[in-house]
């Protein structure tokens, strides 16, 4: 895999990684007052966050950095064991364009997050963070983004885990709610769409299995080997896999889904405002859907799990031309 300038980057079990190819961050510089300069380590090459030919980045990329960056603050700076879990309650970004990490004449720009950290201890053994972030790119400011998550103890999170969980029939929780990536039949997992459909080159990226009865509904389909959104084991659907799957299904419904096979239509995914409210179950049907939004002029998307939801997000863009898939590399390793 290829990466930026230098191969720096922050030890994956500061950010809760099991593989180096997966850690987003390369530096971080301490300015005071809870304020950090963190610089991002965006790798040219990935699953999800690859750059593409003429420069561009999805805007996801920013979710992952500062989710990455509110883990390894926590444990350097602000006392948090390595060993404690993370509940991620919400998160926001703002974009002013496309993102761009390519000097015009090739070289690689820098990336820095200049972040901003509150950690409130309202009482003994109960932790809230939250984090603001300016995204610069090569000291230019091109957005913002902020975050809001509470560390837990092992033992805290083993009760607040299981708190109201819904109940996996017995086998199923191995199985989880993968549905393969060679084909597009699916049973009733739906019917799986074609990577370009959703703004993906990879099989294995594709997270929507069309519902036949719902064209603004799709089942939640999930690789559990996928080397990014599964780069460890997980005892519940990981909260960067709904973020993944409103991205997929905002596309889709700017697209329209009645023919998957037609050329995609570009979208600059500009901004993003989601809440986590439940954990989802591995072993259990996972239903996105993606309505127009009137108060934010984009979509409202939802991910249920029996009738009980799971997160929401609303999110906002704006169309580009139609576009042919970039080239990449073909087998490159990663």
């Amino acid at each position: 895999m290829e990466h930026a300038a230098g191969d720096t980057r922050v030890p994956r079990a500061l950010v809760h990684k099991a593989a180096d190819a997966e850690v987003l961050l390369a530096r971080i510089h301490p300015r005071g007052e809870g304020r950090f300069a963190v610089t991002a380590h965006w790798p040219h090459d990935h699953p999800l966050h690859h750059r593409e030919a003429d420069g561009s980045r999805d805007a996801l990329i920013v979710v992952e950095t500062l989710r990455q960056a509110g883990i390894c603050l926590s444990h350097r700076f602000f006392d948090v064991p390595v060993d404690h879990p993370f509940i991620l309650c919400g998160f926001e970004f703002d974009l002013d364009a496309p993102l761009c990490d390519r000097r015009p004449g090739g070289e690689d720009a820098e990336v820095v997050f200049d972040i901003t950290v509150r950690c409130d201890r309202p009482r003994p053994g109960r932790v809230n963070m939250s984090a603001e972030a300016t995204v610069l790119v090569d000291g230019r400011p091109v957005g913002r983004a902020g975050m809001d998550w509470i560390p837990l103890t092992p033992e805290r999170y083993e009760a607040v885990r299981h708190r109201g969980a819904t109940t996996v029939p017995p086998g199923d929780a191995a199985r989880g709610d993968a549905t393969g990536t060679d084909g597009r039949q699916g049973g009733d997992e739906g019917v799986v769409l074609p990577a370009p459909a959703v703004g993906r080159d990879r099989a294995d990226a594709v997270l929507l299995a069309a519902l036949p009865d719902d064209p603004c509904g799709w089942r939640l389909r999930m690789d559990t080997g996928h080397p990014a959104l599964f780069d460890h084991a997980s005892d519940h659907v990981p909260g960067m896999v709904l973020v993944e799957a409103f991205r997929q299904a905002a596309l889709l419904s700017v697209n329209g889904s009645a023919d998957p096979d037609a050329a995609p239509r570009g979208w600059f995914l500009g901004s993003m405002r989601t809440t986590f409210d439940a954990f989802g179950e591995l072993g259990l049907p996972v239903i996105v859907t993606a309505t127009a939004d009137p108060e934010s002029g984009g979509f409202l998307t939802t991910a249920t799990q029996g009738g009980r939801v799971l997160a929401t997000a609303r999110l906002t863009g704006a169309s580009l031309p139609l576009l042919d898939p970039l080239p990449r590399k073909a087998d490159t390793a990663c």
